[in-house]
């Protein structure tokens, strides 16, 4: 969000991962629409953030493909959602650990939320630069990403809690991130080289 409005351009970003991460968010966070029980502080705040995630990620998308779609890569973003979509779908049927609607929604959106960056490296691949708000935007996603599995790894220890789909997706997710991380310290280095030979 803040590369769209200080730079005003969607450059290096994928539309295509804004879009499965706003299908993320709303499929794991329908259960604010389902009564609760107890109404906390924690409960308030934490309806409130669920609502800021789907908000602002809706937000991002609007603006990729509407006031700054001048400046969206559509010729180099070209992965197509429904192959990793359908799949997801498809697995969280599978593994889902009950067959309430509301399970199976947060097992997609977790099996989703792990591919959800491949448009994005796909993007990568096919260019030959990356401005320092992309590099803002992919390193601290990628930390959110570790620390969702540093958490799941937490429940474990403590809690007992295990869920199959979290650690296949997580391990999945990590794989990916590292795959973006290489990317981008080779596109940083090229960038920093082609610099140097300039200034010579």
């Amino acid at each position: 969000m803040v590369k769209l409005l200080r730079t005003k351009s969607c450059a290096n970003i994928s539309g295509k991962t804004q879009i499965l991460h706003a299908i993320v968010f709303m499929m794991r966070y329908l259960d604010v629409f389902y009564p609760h029980t107890s109404f906390s502080c924690c409960y308030y705040y934490i309806i409130t953030m669920k609502i800021a995630y789907v908000l602002l990620t809706l937000l991002t998308v609007y603006m990729i493909y509407g006031p700054y779609k001048k400046t969206y890569d559509r010729e180099n973003d070209t992965m197509y959602n429904e192959f990793l979509v359908v799949p997801c779908i498809v697995l969280a049927t599978y593994q889902s650990s009950a067959c309430f609607p509301m399970e199976i929604l947060w097992t997609f959106s977790i099996f989703l939320e792990a591919v959800a960056i491949i448009p994005q490296l796909d993007l990568l691949y096919k260019i030959d630069y990356v401005d320092n708000y992309t590099v803002g935007y992919l390193v601290p996603l990628g930390l959110y990403r570790a620390f969702y599995m540093l958490n799941w790894v937490y429940r474990y220890y403590y809690e007992g809690f295990y869920n199959a789909a979290s650690v296949v997706a997580g391990l999945v997710m990590v794989v990916l991130f590292a795959l973006v991380f290489v990317r981008l310290y080779l596109l940083k280095r090229r960038g920093r080289r082609s610099m140097i030979t300039v200034v010579m």
